[in-house]
């Protein structure tokens, strides 16, 4: 279907070349002389975009932007001014258009203009309506306030629906296995979402857990096993470090990859679920193909679709609107009277450059939350310190049990006042000390 155009411009000279032009580009077009009519027309039907000179009589292109964007706030407005009205024509993005242009037009810049607003348009829609989704899945699922995760929804809205096998790339904790599960959730596909790691088996025994087994295929293989691969007919198997897959296991998934059909360790019944493969490494997988460690023939395979995620460090719009959403999750969880970051624990979150991602945004919070003893979470409760962090084996059990023990003793294992300072119930407290087996 073609895209619609709305041209507003008095000069009927340029408004005819223009809209000529445009019609063949393959756009639908009409073209008016005035703003009355255009908005009359525009209240009836709707348009892609808004082509408008910036001087009409009577009303003026700029407040016929406000008035179309009133009706429809995602519209794209492009101006068209004078070479001498370019004030005008920044007056007129501040009051909402997108972009504008310089009489005389350079046709091939309008061209690309015109594309340009039309496919941010048609991104914008796509991200509403996954969004929509997301939060019917999981409200805290992802956070898109980026060019680069708006972008990838809109990967992930395309590809969900089909069984094009997935590939997603990207560093330790940044959030791959949520994407893969939001491409599963958004699928339509009755199946379960069936994860396997693939680096945390042996060879040998990740084959079995893969495929699958019968009676006396090996050792200690006493009834039939079904694969995992089995398990996610109708679903979603998600390859996790597929990258740690040994060269020898490669040729079978490949084969099944191929054909969609397989045998379990030893049997001979053909088997052939219907399985969408999403798969994920931290790893470049294209070194690994040059160094001869994955075979390239199966990267190719596994990656029909590309889904690279970039870091935590690269996405600052997304990582104050996560760390609010993070955040608001742990005090509800910990039950404490933390009402938000303060200014300068937003400063130090924004200036970290988190290697362990959203995994370790996860832990800096949830521990600032834990040890906190104010309504703001400062940069001490984060303990963020220049050159690096707390280290990684530090777990919050860890760093819990050791707060609350201090609190003990600087009390005099007083439990009203050691409650007041940790900002928790008295009973919670009891709680805690019978949990940690705290003694005095």
């Amino acid at each position: 279907m073609n895209r619609s155009i709305l041209l507003i411009d008095d000069e009927d000279t340029a408004r005819t070349m223009l809209a000529k032009f445009l019609a063949k580009n393959e756009y639908d077009v009409i073209d008016l002389p005035d703003a009355e009519a255009g908005l009359d027309l525009f209240h009836k039907r709707g348009f892609d975009i808004a082509l408008l000179d910036v001087k009409l009589p009577g009303m003026s292109g700029i407040e016929l932007t406000q008035k179309l964007l009133e009706i429809d706030p995602s519209l794209p407005v492009v101006l068209i001014t004078a070479f001498g009205g370019v004030d005008t024509a920044v007056e007129g993005m501040k009051a909402g258009a997108q972009d504008y242009l310089v009489k005389p037009i350079d046709l091939e810049e309008l061209k690309i203009v015109i594309a340009k607003q039309i496919d941010n348009r048609k991104l914008a829609e796509e991200n509403r309506v996954l969004r929509e989704q997301i939060e019917r899945i999981n409200s805290d699922a992802l956070i898109a306030e980026s060019r680069q995760m708006e972008d990838i929804l809109s990967m992930v809205s395309r590809v969900a629906p089909t069984d094009a096998p997935v590939l997603i790339t990207g560093e330790s904790g940044v959030g791959k296995e949520l994407i893969a599960r939001t491409i599963h959730d958004l699928s339509g596909r009755s199946g379960a979402f069936i994860p396997i790691n693939c680096a945390a088996l042996p060879a040998n025994l990740l084959e079995s857990e893969l495929f699958g087994a019968e009676p006396g295929a090996y050792t200690g293989a006493n009834k039939r096993m079904r694969g995992k691969i089995e398990l996610a007919d109708g679903g979603t198997l998600f390859l996790d470090e597929v990258a740690e897959i040994d060269l020898p296991l490669q040729p079978k998934l490949l084969r099944f990859l191929q054909e969609g059909s397989y045998f379990r360790l030893g049997g001979n019944a053909l088997i052939a679920p219907s399985v969408r493969v999403i798969s994920a490494t931290n790893r470049d997988v294209r070194v690994l193909v040059e160094a001869g460690q994955m075979r390239e023939d199966l990267y190719y395979r596994l990656a029909v679709i590309s889904i690279e995620i970039p870091p935590l460090r690269e996405r600052k719009d997304d990582l104050v609107t996560l760390a609010d959403r993070l955040l608001e999750r742990f005090v509800a969880k910990h039950g404490k009277p933390i009402r938000g970051l303060s200014k300068e624990a937003r400063d130090a979150l924004i200036r970290h450059p988190w290697p362990g991602n959203i995994r370790e945004l996860m832990n800096t919070l949830e521990r600032a939350v834990i040890l906190s003893r104010t309504e703001l979470i400062t940069p001490v409760d984060l303990q963020i310190v220049s050159g690096g962090h707390l280290p990684n084996s530090e777990l919050l059990a860890d760093v819990e049990r050791a707060h609350i023990r201090r609190v003990l003793d600087e009390t005099d294992w007083h439990i009203s006042n050691a409650a007041d300072r940790l900002g928790i119930h008295r009973n919670t407290l009891r709680n805690k000390i019978a949990e940690y087996g705290l003694e005095r």
